[in-house]
C-alpha cells in the first residue's frame, strides 16, 4: 500500500524520515511487534521512503514524498495509528508528517521486495553511503609499475624485499587515477585520457587478492606496493564507443584483456605485483585513511622498498631459460619443474641461473630421483622462510630428500602433469595421481607426453563475468588461441588432443606433445584421434564428434580383454508406440562378470572384502558406452551390447578391453539437497518432515563424541576417512576395551588428535547439512538403473516369462557385511538428480520378491533398480530425461516423502544436434570448447531456479521456474547437441536480494544483501550453527609408548613376536619410509589447499578425515580438489602399506604376517617418537599422528589375522 507524505521539512533526508517511521512500525511491544522476548525474533516490517528531490540539487527536498508498505493490512493498521488529531505524531525536523493513502498500483516486484527483503536500519545504510562518499575521490597516478619482489644477494634476513620494475607506464603526461570501489570491494587503477580519444585500461585489485601493502617514500616520491596473491584483473574500455541510448549501452562495454601494452604482455606471465607512484603531496596519508574506511588491513607504513629494473624477464633472459630447458629433453620431468619455478612465481631468471649448476649436477649424479626431488622443491621453495635464499632451500631439500622414492602408481592410475591457463599466465602442478583412461593406457610408459590443461580465471575459479564486461571475446582469443595453436612448455610443444565429458564440465582438456613410440612410430594428436575409431556417423556435428571421442578419455579401470567372437550386438527393446526401454543397457554373462570382478578385486586395496559382487557394471568398450547387467541365461564368456550403446564404429580389432567406469558394489544412500527439497515442498511435503530429518542427522553428528560406536558410524555413513580406515581402526580398538566415554573396566582412548578428528568430521557433516541441505533419506536407496530383459527373451520365443508391470520397479539391496539381501516392496517415489521440474519426482511401486514359478530375468540382480520394459512410457526417461547408461536413481520409501498427488513429467522433445555443411575438423572442436566455456550456464540456471522458487508464491510451479527447467535441460544437453542457452533468455530474479541460505559459501557476506527465507531451505539453514574447530593442544607424554593405545597393544604384539621361529625376512628402513610419507603428505596438503597464501596447506585432520573445510564460492572446484586429494592420499597409504607388509596378507603364513607386525609396530613407535620430539622442539609435528594411524591399521590387521583380537567389544 502506498501513502503520499506531506508537510516534510525541506532540510531533512530520507534517512531521517525512515528512522522516525521505523520507531512506529518497529516499536516493541507495539501494534506490529508483539514480544521482544520470543524465542524466534519477529521479522521487522520492511518499507520504503522516497522524498521528491529538489530540482536545484543538494540535500533539500520538495516537501513531499511517498511511503510504500508491504501489504494493505499493514497500510490500514498504520493509517489508523497516524490518522487524525489524536493519531501518533511522527515529527521529523520541525514539522509533523501527514500521510494520505493512494490507490496507485505498486509493481509486483516492489511488493515482493518489501515482503521478502530485510529491513535495513537507516543508520547502517547511512554509514554505508558515508563510506562510499568518503571513498569517492581519486588519487592521481604518476607511475604505474608491474614487477616482482626479490631479495638482493647482500640483504640480511630482516631486510625488506626489493621490487624489480619489469614494466612501467609513466603517466605524468597522461592520465592515471587510483580509486576505491567499496560496493565491489576492489581498488581500480585506471589509465587513459578521454580527451585524446584513447582506450582506457584498468588494473583491478580485489580486496581479497591483497596479501600485503606497503607505503613509503623514494627520494620524495610517494609509492604504494601491492603484494598480490594472483595477477590483477585487466580490462579495456573505449572512450569513444558509440552509444545508442538503450539498455545495451551498459552491457559488454568493458573488455577483459591479458595485458595493457605489448611490453606488459611479455612480462605478465611471470610478474604481477604492482607499485604505484602517486603525484600529489599528502596522498599517501590519505590512502592510508581510505584503507581504514574500506576496512582493509592496515598497510605497512614508511617502509623502504628499493625499486629498480633488474630485467628478470627480458626476451634475452627468457630465451636463455628456454634453451636450457630444450637441452633437458631426455629429462623433461625435471624441465617441467624448472618451468614451474618460473611460471608459478617461485623464482626469477637470475635465481634459476644461480641454481643451474646444482640442478645439472643433480640430474647427472642422481637422475632417477631428480624429478621427484624437484617436484618437492617447487612447493618447498614457494613456502620458504623470508630470510632463506632459494639456493639454501635447494641444498636443504636435496640433502633431506635424496633417496626418497615417490609412491608408485597402482593399476588404473598414473602421474599426470597439469597446467592451469589463466588470463595472464600458466600455473604448473604435479605430477599428481589421476585415474587413467583408454588412451593413456594405450601409451603406457609415455605418460609424460600427455598434459591435463584447465582454463580458469586468475583465482583458479571458473570464469564469471559482470554484465558490463565482454569476457566472451577474451576467452575466444586466450583459450581459442591455445587450443588452435598449442603452446610451448619446458622445451616441448603441446597440441590439443581431446577431452572427456566430465573434464569438459571442469573446463579441462587433454593436450599431447608428439613423441616417438617404440612400436607405433611417430605419435601425434592427429594419429591418436584417428586410432580411436570411425566417427563418420557424427562428423558433421562438432559437439557430437567431440563427445564421441570423449568416450576414450573417460576415467576407467582396465578389466579383461575379450575376442570379437565373444561379444555381439542385439536390438533395443522398443514398445509399440516407439518408446525405447533399453537406452544404454546391455547384458553380460555370469562367467565374464566373474572374470571382470576378479581383475578389479586384485587391484582393490581390500581385495573386494568390503564389497558385494556386482550385478552390473558401467563400461566403455570400443565405440560402446553404457551399463551391462548380469544375465544368468548367457553361457560362457559373453557380452551382449545394444544398438543404443553403439556411439561410433571401431576399426575391427580382434581383441578389446572392457573398461570399467563404475562397478555396482553396494547400494548408495540418497540425500536430500536444495533442488529436491524445493520440489518436494512444492509437491506437498511438510517443512516439519525436513526439519525432523535434519535434527536426526545433527544429533547423530553431535553425539559422535559419546562413544566409539557412534563416531565410527558417523564416519561410515558419510564415507569419511576411508583411506586411513579410521572407523575400522577404532572399532577394533574398542574390542580391546578402549572407549571414548568409558565405564568400568573400559579405558579412555581419547586424545587431542582423535578429538580434532571428531571435530573435523562433525564440522564436515554439519557444514554439508547447513550449506547444501545434504540430509540422508531413511528407508531409501540410490541405485543404478537397468531394464527388464523379459520382453527381449519373450521375443526370442521363451515362454512363462515374468515381466515387470508398466510403471513398477524391482530392487533388491545387499549391503556389504549383511548375510541376506532386502527386497524393496511397496509404494515409493523415484527421482534422478538433478531434480528441477515438479515432474522430476514420480510415484511408483516396488514389487518385492519376484515369483519363483516363472522365468524372471532380473530376480538375481542386486543393488540396481530394474525398470519395466512395457507400457506407454519409460519411467527412467520421465525423470528429467534419464536413461540407463549409468544414471543413478533415488528410490524413496520414507513415508512422509511419499506424496499422493501426481504431476506430469516434463516433456522436452530431443532436437537434432547442431551440424555444419562439411565434416568437422579439430578446429571446429576447439571452437566448440571455447563456446562451451562461454556458455556453460548449468550451475547458473539451477541456482536461479531455486532462488526464484524461493521468492515466488507458487514456488517451482512459477512460470519462470518452468521456463528455467526447460533451459536447464537444454544446458545439460549442450555438450552433446551443440545448442547453447542464450543468457538473455534467462528470467530475472523477482527481487534484487538473495535468500539467506545463499550466503553459505560466501566469504564475509553482507547481511543487507540477503533476506530471511520462509521456505524449508531457510529454516533448515538457520537451524544449524557451525562450531569452529577447537585449537589443537598436543598431548603431553612423559615418554613414547606411554599412551593407552600403546600400553594396550604392546603385550599382544610382544606375545606374537615371541612365537617367531626365524628372523624377519621383511627388513625395511622405517626412517626412510617415514620421511617419504611426510614428503608426499606435505606435498599433497600444499597442492590441494584452497588458500592462496604462500606456504598454506591443509590441516592434518582434514587429510585424515578426507575433507576441505575452507569456504569456496564454486562448489564444483572444491569437490574436485577434495576428490583429487583423497586419490593422492589413498595411493600414498597403499604404497606405505606395501613397503611394510608382505605382498599378499591373505596368502601369507603366520611367520610372514609377524614380519609385517614387527614392521607395523616399528612404524607406530616411530610415529610416537617423532610426535614427542617435534613438540619438544616447539614444532607442530605435522604428519606424525596420521602416520601413526597408518601404522596402527597395519598392527591391527596383523593381530586380527593372527587371531589376537576379540570378535566383539570388551
Amino acid at each position: 500500500m502506498e501513502f503520499i507524505i506531506r508537510n516534510v521539512d525541506f532540510e531533512v533526508t530520507e534517512y531521517e524520515v525512515t528512522k522516525k517511521i521505523a520507531e512506529v512500525l518497529h516499536a516493541c511491544p507495539g501494534p506490529f511487534v508483539s514480544d521482544a522476548d520470543a524465542a524466534t525474533p519477529q521479522r521487522l516490517i520492511n518499507f520504503r521512503v522516497m522524498l521528491e528531490k529538489n530540482e536545484c540539487g543538494g540535500v533539500r527536498n520538495k516537501g513531499s514524498g511517498f511511503l510504500r508498505l508491504p501489504s494493505k493490512d499493514v497500510g490500514v493498521k498504520f493509517r489508523r495509528l497516524v490518522d487524525g488529531e489524536d493519531g501518533i505524531t511522527i515529527k521529523v525536523g520541525k514539522k509533523r508528517l501527514k500521510f494520505i493513502p493512494t490507490n496507485k498500483y505498486i509493481p509486483n516486484d516492489v511488493l515482493v521486495t518489501l515482503e521478502k527483503a530485510p529491513y535495513v536500519d537507516p543508520d547502517i545504510a547511512q554509514r554505508r553511503q558515508e563510506k562510499i562518499d568518503a571513498l569517492s575521490s581519486n588519487f592521481r597516478i604518476a607511475k604505474l609499475q608491474i614487477g616482482t619482489f626479490y631479495r638482493p644477494q647482500d640483504a640480511s634476513p630482516s631486510d625488506p624485499r626489493a621490487f624489480s620494475v619489469e614494466w612501467e607506464a609513466n603517466l605524468l603526461n597522461g592520465l592515471g587515477w587510483l580509486s576505491f570501489e567499496y560496493e565491489h570491494k576492489l581498488i581500480r587503477a585506471k589509465v587513459g585520457d578521454p580527451a585524446r580519444g584513447q582506450l582506457s585500461y584498468s588494473l583491478i585489485v580485489t580486496f581479497t587478492n591483497i596479501n600485503k601493502m606497503a607505503l613509503g617514500y623514494d627520494f620524495g616520491n610517494q609509492y604504494i606496493c601491492f603484494d598480490l596473491f594472483s595477477p590483477p584483473i585487466i580490462e579495456r574500455e573505449d572512450f569513444n564507443r558509440t552509444l545508442t541510448g538503450t539498455r545495451s549501452d551498459g552491457r559488454n562495454y568493458r573488455q577483459r584483456v591479458g595485458a595493457m601494452h605489448p611490453g606488459h604482455e611479455q612480462i605478465a606471465p611471470y610478474a604481477h605485483h604492482i607499485r604505484i607512484v602517486l603525484s600529489e603531496q599528502g596522498d599517501l596519508d590519505e590512502f592510508k585513511k581510505f584503507c581504514a574506511i574500506a576496512e582493509l588491513r592496515s598497510p605497512i607504513y614508511r617502509v623502504r622498498i628499493e625499486a629498480v629494473c633488474q630485467g628478470f624477464f627480458t626476451s634475452k633472459k627468457l630465451a636463455w631459460v628456454q634453451r636450457w630447458l630444450r637441452s633437458l629433453s631426455s629429462d623433461w620431468p625435471v624441465a617441467f619443474q624448472i618451468e614451474a619455478l618460473l611460471r608459478n612465481g617461485v623464482a626469477n631468471t637470475k635465481e634459476l641461473e644461480d641454481l643451474r649448476p646444482r640442478i645439472d649436477e643433480l640430474i647427472r649424479r642422481h637422475s632417477p630421483y631428480a624429478a621427484a626431488i624437484m617436484r618437492y622443491f617447487v612447493t618447498k621453495a614457494a613456502a620458504r622462510p623470508p630470510g632463506q635464499t632459494i639456493h639454501k632451500c635447494f641444498e636443504l631439500v636435496v640433502q633431506a630428500k635424496l633417496g626418497n622414492v615417490r609412491p608408485g602408481a597402482p593399476a588404473g592410475r598414473f602421474y599426470c602433469h597439469r597446467v592451469t591457463v589463466t588470463p595472464t599466465r600458466l600455473i604448473l602442478e604435479g605430477p599428481n595421481i589421476l585415474q587413467s583412461n583408454r588412451v593413456i593406457r594405450e601409451y603406457e610408459g609415455y605418460e609424460s607426453n600427455f598434459m591435463r590443461v584447465d582454463f580458469r580465471d586468475e583465482d583458479r575459479l571458473q570464469y564469471r563475468w559482470d554484465r558490463e564486461v565482454d569476457g566472451a571475446s577474451f576467452v575466444r582469443h586466450r583459450v581459442g588461441g591455445l587450443l588452435n595453436d598449442g603452446f610451448e612448455l619446458a622445451g616441448k610443444h603441446f597440441d590439443f588432443l581431446a577431452y572427456s565429458s566430465s573434464a569438459l564440465r571442469e573446463h579441462a582438456v587433454w593436450f599431447v606433445s608428439p613423441f616417438q613410440h617404440d612400436t607405433k612410430g611417430f605419435v601425434t594428436a592427429s594419429t591418436i584421434r584417428t586410432s580411436l575409431g570411425d566417427f563418420s556417423g557424427c562428423i558433421n556435428s562438432p559437439s557430437k564428434y567431440a563427445a564421441r571421442m570423449a568416450q576414450a578419455f573417460t576415467a576407467t579401470d582396465p578389466s579383461v580383454k575379450i575376442h570379437r567372437s565373444q561379444w555381439s550386438e542385439m536390438p533395443d527393446i522398443v514398445g509399440e508406440n516407439g518408446v525405447m526401454f533399453s537406452d544404454g543397457v546391455g547384458t553380460v554373462s555370469d562367467e565374464l562378470g566373474d572374470l571382470i570382478w576378479k581383475t578389479l578385486c586384485d587391484a582393490r586395496r581390500d581385495g573386494g572384502a568390503n564389497a558385494v559382487k556386482p550385478s552390473a557394471y558401467q563400461i566403455r568398450f570400443l565405440g560402446f558406452k553404457g551399463v551391462v547387467a548380469i544375465d544368468k541365461q548367457l553361457k560362457g564368456v559373453r557380452l551382449c551390447l545394444r544398438e543404443s550403446m553403439n556411439k561410433f564404429k571401431d576399426h575391427g580389432e580382434d581383441y578389446a578391453m572392457i573398461e570399467i567406469a563404475r562397478p555396482v558394489v553396494k547400494p548408495n544412500i540418497p540425500h536430500l539437497n536444495r533442488p529436491l527439497i524445493t520440489v518436494l515442498e512444492d509437491r506437498g511435503a511438510s517443512k516439519d518432515t525436513f526439519m525432523e530429518l535434519q535434527q536426526k542427522v545433527v544429533a547423530e553428528a553431535r553425539t559422535a563424541h559419546d562413544s566409539v560406536d557412534l563416531f565410527a558410524a558417523l564416519l561410515e555413513s558419510h564415507q569419511l576417512s576411508q583411506s586411513f580406515r579410521l572407523a575400522s581402526t577404532i572399532r577394533r580398538l574398542n574390542t580391546l576395551g578402549l572407549e571414548l566415554s568409558p565405564t568400568h573396566p573400559q579405558r579412555n582412548i581419547d586424545n587431542p588428535f582423535l578429538a580434532q578428528l571428531r571435530a573435523c568430521a562433525i564440522n564436515h557433516v554439519l557444514r554439508a547439512v547447513k550449506h547444501d541441505a545434504r540430509i540422508p533419506i531413511p528407508n531409501s536407496y540410490m541405485l543404478m538403473g537397468v531394464t527388464d530383459e523379459g520382453p527381449a527373451y519373450e521375443k526370442k520365443g521363451h515362454s512363462n516369462v515374468f515381466k515387470l508391470p508398466p510403471g513398477k520397479i524391482y530392487a533388491c539391496v545387499h549391503k556389504p557385511g549383511d548375510s541376506e539381501p532386502t527386497w524393496l516392496h511397496g509404494p515409493c517415489m523415484v527421482s534422478r538428480s538433478p531434480v528441477i521440474h515438479p515432474g522430476d519426482v514420480q510415484q511408483s511401486y516396488a514389487i518385492g520378491k519376484p515369483p519363483s514359478d516363472k522365468l524372471c530375468l532380473f530376480g538375481h540382480l542386486k543393488n540396481v533398480v530394474v525398470f519395466a520394459s512395457t507400457g506407454a512410457t519409460c519411467l527412467a526417461n520421465s525423470l528429467g530425461g534419464g536413461d540407463l547408461d549409468g544414471d543413478l536413481y533415488e528410490i524413496i520409501q520414507y513415508p512422509p516423502l511419499i506424496l499422493p498427488d501426481h504431476y506430469d513429467p516434463a516433456s522436452y522433445p530431443s532436437g537434432k544436434p547442431f551440424t555444419i555443411d562439411r565434416p568437422s575438423t579439430i578446429d571446429d572442436v576447439c571452437n566448440f570448447v571455447v563456446e562451451y566455456i562461454n556458455s556453460d550456464v548449468v550451475g547458473l540456471v539451477s541456482d536461479k531456479h531455486i532462488t526464484i522458487a524461493d521468492q515466488a508464491s507458487d514456488g517451482s510451479f512459477n512460470e519462470a521456474c518452468l521456463k528455467l527447467a526447460a533451459l536447464h535441460s537444454q544446458a545439460v544437453d549442450y555438450p552433446k547437441n551443440g545448442w547453447k542457452v542464450d543468457t538473455d533468455d534467462l528470467p530475472r530474479n523477482l527481487i534484487p536480494y538473495k535468500p539467506d541460505w545463499h550466503a553459505a559459501e560466501v566469504e564475509s557476506p553482507r547481511p543487507t544483501d540477503y533476506y530471511e527465507s520462509d521456505r524449508a531451505l531457510g529454516h533448515l539453514y538457520r537451524n544449524i550453527q557451525l562450531d569452529d574447530i577447537p585449537t589443537y593442544v598436543p598431548q603431553q607424554l612423559e615418554k613414547p609408548l606411554s599412551d593407552i593405545i600403546s600400553v594396550t597393544l604392546r603385550p599382544l604384539v610382544e606375545r606374537q613376536l615371541k612365537r617367531r621361529e626365524r628372523p624377519s625376512e621383511l627388513k625395511v628402513s622405517m626412517s626412510s619410509i617415514y620421511s617419504a610419507y611426510l614428503d608426499e603428505l606435505i606435498y599433497v596438503a600444499t597442492c590441494h589447499t584452497l588458500s592462496r597464501v604462500p606456504g598454506a596447506r591443509l590441516r592434518e585432520e582434514e587429510i585424515v578425515v578426507g575433507t576441505i573445510l575452507a569456504k569456496c564460492s564454486q562448489k564444483r572446484f572444491k569437490n574436485d580438489r577434495t576428490y583429487a586429494m583423497k586419490e593422492c592420499i589413498s595411493v600414498l597409504i597403499r604404497d606405505i602399506r606395501s613397503r611394510i607388509l608382505p605382498k599378499s596378507m591373505e596368502d601369507s603364513s603366520p611367520e610372514e604376517v609377524r614380519d609385517g607386525l614387527e614392521n607395523g609396530w616399528s612404524a607406530w613407535v616411530m610415529s610416537q617418537e617423532q610426535y614427542k620430539e617435534s613438540h619438544e622442539k616447539g614444532n607442530e609435528g605435522y604428519g606424525a599422528q596420521s602416520f601413526g594411524l597408518v601404522a596402527l591399521g597395519i598392527v591391527l590387521d596383523c593381530l586380527e589375522q593372527l587371531q589376537e583380537l576379540p570378535s566383539s567389544p570388551a
